[in-house]
């Protein structure tokens, strides 16, 4: 079967979760990507768990623009062998939160030198990437990553600056990784 049938059963499949008053709603909310089915993470994760975990048709997945294959894309791309320069242009091509949420979660906070990218995303000037930068991290966090007192005395220093910028994307996830800094006692260890 080639990526492209794949694509199509894919494709099939969220016709038939779809949702138009989800989708709706997220069009009159100014999310505006090519094509929304409103499918939901549940239904989403369900598909990924029956895909194949390929990084050729996550690829061609992430090639489509529609909401739900881009999400699936970066559900089944098989994270440890995500490449570095892969990453920096799939997250700079995104425009939307969830679909930020959705990436940071299932593949950026789990590819490797995950940590590096995710602080030189920090320090992007783009308001989606730094939002990405910290959603990787709280993951990551959430995830049991250990991190040294170096390490967490810069997060927190990224984290308050995004705060005092007032950018809202960033500083919202700037904010849930103090919290999380906080829930482990000040020290990052889970």
């Amino acid at each position: 079967m080639t990526i492209k049938d794949k694509i199509l059963i894919i494709k099939q499949r969220l016709r038939l979760d779809m949702n138009g008053v989800a989708s709706k709603s997220m069009r009159d909310g100014g999310i505006g990507y090519g094509l929304n089915f409103g499918v939901g993470l549940a239904a989403l994760k369900e598909i990924a768990g029956e895909t194949e975990h390929d990084s050729s048709l996550a690829i061609a997945l992430w090639k489509e623009n529609v909401r739900e294959c881009k999400m699936l894309a970066s559900m089944i791309y098989p994270a440890d062998e995500f490449p570095i320069e892969l990453a920096d242009m799939w997250v700079e091509e995104i425009e939307w939160p969830d679909l930020a949420q959705t990436c940071s979660m299932y593949l950026f906070s789990r590819m490797p030198e995950a940590s590096v990218t995710a602080f030189r995303w920090i320090a992007s000037q783009s308001e989606m990437v730094r939002y990405c930068g910290f959603l990787t991290i709280a993951h990551q966090m959430r995830q049991g990553k250990e991190m040294n007192e170096r390490y967490v005395t810069e997060l927190r220093d990224q984290a308050q600056t995004a705060l005092a910028d007032g950018c809202t994307l960033p500083a919202l996830a700037a904010q849930t990784v103090m919290d999380i800094l906080e829930r482990n006692g000040n020290d990052g260890q889970n």
